[in-house]
């Protein structure tokens, strides 16, 4: 017999509930690569405008449509999510407004706050977050500089082969 009558709702543990959407995502990290046939650390380039990951394979490129979920400053200390940010295209924004919605609709400070106080743990843990709501393939995370760059990988595809004949 259940403890809680079925007519109250047991409230949401949402420490748990982050702690499940990081390990979700270390788990699919681990699986998208090698489906996609990449090995090792590829070489790669990304495109905020055309929200967009390439990545180099041994035999091919891998192109990816993705989400700039936010950065982060050493200098500054705080993570700044991408709808926050006005120098961010605002398709990051947009695509990022499933996370803003389920953090108004919970309460859910940190995921309805412009800057948040800390480094990569807090940003680590907001990306994560924000690949479960999205149902994201993936995460990546790339640094220039002082600033850290966290995206979601909404779709990955191989990208397609130029028409070239084939050496014999």
């Amino acid at each position: 017999m259940s403890a809680v009558p079925p007519t109250e709702q047991t409230p949401t543990d949402w420490a748990a509930w982050s702690r499940e959407a990081v390990e979700m995502m270390v788990a699919r990290n681990a699986e998208w690569p090698r489906k996609l046939g990449l090995v090792g650390a590829p070489e790669y380039r990304w495109d905020l405008d055309a929200a967009t990951l390439v990545l180099q394979g041994p035999l091919h490129e891998v192109v990816a449509t993705v989400c700039l979920v936010g950065t982060t400053s050493e200098a500054e200390g705080s993570f700044l999510w991408s709808w926050g940010n006005e120098a961010i295209p605002k398709q990051h924004g947009e695509a990022l407004e499933v996370v803003h919605d389920f953090g108004r609709a919970n309460g859910l400070a940190l995921l309805t706050t412009p800057r948040i106080t800390g480094g990569r743990p807090e940003a680590t843990e907001c990306l994560c977050i924000a690949a479960r709501l999205q149902r994201a393939m993936g995460t990546f995370i790339d640094q220039q500089g002082d600033v850290t760059l966290y995206f979601t990988i909404l779709h990955a595809q191989l990208a397609p082969m130029d028409d070239a004949p084939l050496p014999n």
